[in-house]
C-alpha cells in the first residue's frame, strides 16, 4: 500500500497533467504501478449512447485502443450493467458492475477481453454530466487476482484531486478552443478584469502592442502615447468594468506616433486606432477561481481592416442598405458621428439606425456588433 506522501505526489502529477496534457501518460503509469495494474487509462463513457472512448492511457496498445473505440466499447457489459454505479467519486470493481457469470458469457469478454489478455477492471468515476462520465480505469490480466479494497482506497484518495484536475483540464481545453477562434479575428481583443487590467489578449492585439505606434499595454493597463487619449481610455475602461456600466460606450480614438513614407516619397501618418470598451453581459465558468474578466476592449486598426460587406449584412440580418452601410462604417473604426457625416445623415438618425441594427442582430453594444461583423465571412466583389 502506498504511503500518504506517495499518494499526494501522485495527486500532484494529476494537477500538472491538467495544465500540460502531455504529462497524463506519466500520471497513468505511476497510478498503474500504485494499484498493481497492467494498464491504466482515462475514458469518457456515453451511458445513453452505450459507447466509450479512451482518451489517454498507459499500457494500452494502439490496436486495443482503436478496436475498443471503434467497436468493442459498444459491447461493454461492465458499463451497461453497472450504469447506476456511475456516481462522481465512486470507485467500482468489475464484479460489482457485472456478475462474473454474465461477463464470461458475453461477446465483450470472449471477443475482446480474452483476445487482449484482460480479466479484471476497476473504474473511478471522475465526474458525471448528464449521460457522460469520465473515469480513471485500470486493468489486470488473468495471472493476477481481482482488484480489491486496498486498490479501491487508492482511487478514493485520489478522486477529489482528480475531479478538480479534470475540471481544470476541461476549462483549459475550452479556453484553448476559444483562443484559436479569437486569434482568427482582425480585431484586437482584450478581456479586462474588475481592476481594468488585461487578463487575455488575442494575436491581433499583441501585434498592435508590438508595433508601439501610439497604443500599448503598460502594467496590464491600456495606455496611449497621447495623454488625452490615455485619459479617455482609462475613463472608458472604468465605465466598462463598473457594476453600473453604461450600455452605449463611446469609441476612443488613439493617434498614431509613427510617420510612414508613401509610394510617391511623401510622409503620412496612419489613421487612428479605435478602441471600444464594453461590459460582458455574462460570466464565463471556465474562469472560475481565476482573475475573471468582466469587460472586453476591442481595438480596430483601420489600416488592416477588411471592409465589411454591406450586401452580406443585409442578407444575414435583414438590415436596410443604410443600416448596413452604417454598421460597415463603425467596423472600419469610424465613430458614430463620423459615420453619420460620411453617410450624410444626422447624428440622431444614425442613433436610430444603430438601435435598429442592435435589435436585428441581437446585440446591445457596439463592441458586440463589431465582434459579430468580424466573424462574418470575407466577401469579394462589390461591397455596396
Amino acid at each position: 500500500m502506498a504511503t500518504e506522501t506517495e499518494l499526494l505526489r501522485l495527486a500532484l502529477k494529476a494537477y500538472e497533467a491538467a495544465s500540460e496534457p502531455e504529462l497524463w501518460p506519466g500520471f497513468l503509469k505511476r497510478y498503474a504501478e500504485t494499484v498493481s495494474a497492467d494498464a491504466a487509462f482515462l475514458q469518457i463513457h456515453d451511458l445513453a449512447g452505450h459507447r466509450s472512448t479512451i482518451v489517454g492511457g498507459f499500457g494500452i496498445s494502439s490496436p486495443l485502443k482503436q478496436a475498443y473505440n471503434e467497436h468493442y466499447s459498444k459491447l461493454n457489459v461492465w458499463r451497461d450493467h453497472g450504469q447506476a454505479l456511475y456516481r462522481p467519486g465512486r470507485v467500482n470493481l468489475d464484479q460489482e458492475q457485472c456478475p462474473r457469470s454474465v461477463l464470461e458469457r458475453s461477446e465483450y469478454y470472449n471477443d475482446c477481453l480474452k483476445r487482449f489478455g484482460i480479466a479484471y477492471s476497476m473504474g473511478a468515476v471522475i465526474a458525471r454530466e448528464g449521460d457522460y462520465a469520465p473515469t480513471l480505469s485500470s486493468l489486470r490480466g488473468a495471472a493476477k487476482r481481482p482488484f480489491g479494497d486496498s486498490e479501491r482506497e487508492v482511487g478514493r484518495f485520489l478522486m477529489p484531486h482528480l475531479t478538480r484536475a479534470w475540471a481544470v483540464h476541461q476549462r483549459l481545453g475550452i479556453l484553448a478552443a476559444g483562443e484559436s477562434i479569437l486569434d482568427t479575428l482582425p480585431l484586437g481583443i482584450l478581456f479586462l478584469a474588475s481592476n481594468g487590467a488585461a487578463v487575455y489578449c488575442n494575436c491581433a492585439a499583441e501585434e498592435i502592442f508590438r508595433a508601439n505606434d501610439g497604443l500599448s499595454l503598460r502594467g496590464g493597463m491600456l495606455s496611449a502615447a497621447d495623454r488625452i487619449a490615455t485619459a479617455q481610455l482609462r475613463r472608458a475602461v472604468q465605465d466598462a468594468v463598473s457594476p453600473r456600466a453604461s450600455i452605449g460606450p463611446s469609441a476612443v480614438h488613439v493617434p498614431r506616433t509613427c510617420v510612414r513614407e508613401n509610394s510617391q516619397g511623401g510622409n503620412y501618418q496612419s489613421r487612428d486606432y479605435q478602441v471600444v470598451a464594453a461590459p460582458l453581459r455574462k460570466r464565463f465558468r471556465q474562469f472560475t477561481g481565476t482573475l475573471e474578466p468582466v469587460a472586453v476592449a476591442l481595438i480596430t486598426d483601420p489600416e488592416k481592416q477588411t471592409p465589411a460587406s454591406t450586401d452580406l449584412l443585409m442578407q444575414a440580418y435583414t438590415l436596410t442598405r443604410k443600416e448596413a452601410m452604417l454598421a460597415a462604417k463603425l467596423f472600419e473604426g469610424k465613430s458614430l458621428g463620423q459615420a453619420a457625416q460620411e453617410l450624410t445623415i444626422t447624428y440622431e438618425t444614425a442613433r436610430t439606425h444603430l438601435r435598429r441594427i442592435f435589435s436585428k442582430t441581437g446585440t446591445s453594444r457596439q463592441a458586440e456588433l463589431l465582434l459579430l461583423i468580424a466573424r462574418l465571412p470575407v466577401m469579394t466583389g462589390r461591397n455596396g
